[in-house]
């Protein structure tokens, strides 16, 4: 149920490459199946940050716990950095634990 959310300036060309980079990505660091990782990606979105509108990202990620923003903030930053060359300074990400009651499946909450 882990959910990455990134909105970016810039366009992405191999979408499905990255797409799946990040699903491994999130598995490994929140140690859920890849099963239950879910990627949205908003490219080529109107941005402007820092005063200008020089290539930039927002991410949101979403999981019922399993979240250790101190240690992810750097590993999601180096990640868009290397995958789609935006510097770690111009990428904000925003971390959220989702109530299991508030969070369905299937047709079912996880709590």
């Amino acid at each position: 149920m882990p959910l990455i959310s990134i909105s970016t300036s810039i366009k992405i060309d191999k979408k499905n490459l990255f797409l799946k980079n990040c699903s491994q990505l999130i598995s490994k660091l929140t140690k859920k199946s890849e099963q239950y990782v879910m990627v949205r990606l908003f490219e080529e979105k109107p941005m402007y940050f820092k005063s200008d509108t020089s290539p930039c990202c927002y991410v949101e990620l979403k999981s019922i716990g399993s979240l250790n923003p101190p240690i992810f903030s750097k590993e999601i930053s180096d990640f868009i950095s290397k995958e789609i060359g935006i510097p770690s300074e111009r990428i904000y990400i925003f971390f959220e634990d989702v109530n299991p009651s508030k969070w369905a499946w299937n047709g079912k909450t996880f709590g």
